[in-house]
């Protein structure tokens, strides 16, 4: 079985209904190759932030696929993890992808 991570915010008895979903995120790595499904709000220019982002962080993007479900996206990505990239683990690539899609949201909200 390999490494998976999924980071759910979908609420259930563990989570607080008050907090708000940035996304669902879920992370395969085999070696240096990530798979990952994306399921978030859509927004004007997530994909083309979400692209730059990837590649700030050392994930070049070998496939992507992007599906519309109005109001949410979902982004099934295949990516290479390049030398020079500190996301070692499923972990740690979930939390830097969460974490840009929270600040995505944010300069989205501050700019209405």
């Amino acid at each position: 079985m390999f490494p998976q991570y999924t980071w759910s915010q979908i609420p259930s008895k563990f989570t607080s209904k008050t907090k708000a979903s940035i996304a669902d995120i879920e992370v395969t790595l085999i070696e240096t190759h990530a798979n990952l499904r994306i399921l978030s709000r859509k927004g004007p220019s997530h994909l083309s932030k979400l692209v730059a982002g990837f590649q700030s962080l050392y994930l070049s993007i070998l496939h992507l696929n992007v599906t519309t479900i109005y109001p949410l996206v979902l982004y099934s990505i295949s990516a290479k993890v390049e030398e020079g990239c500190q996301l070692s683990s499923v972990d740690d690539i979930a939390g830097a992808v969460h974490h840009m899609l929270r600040i995505i949201e944010e300069d989205e909200t501050a700019l209405c």
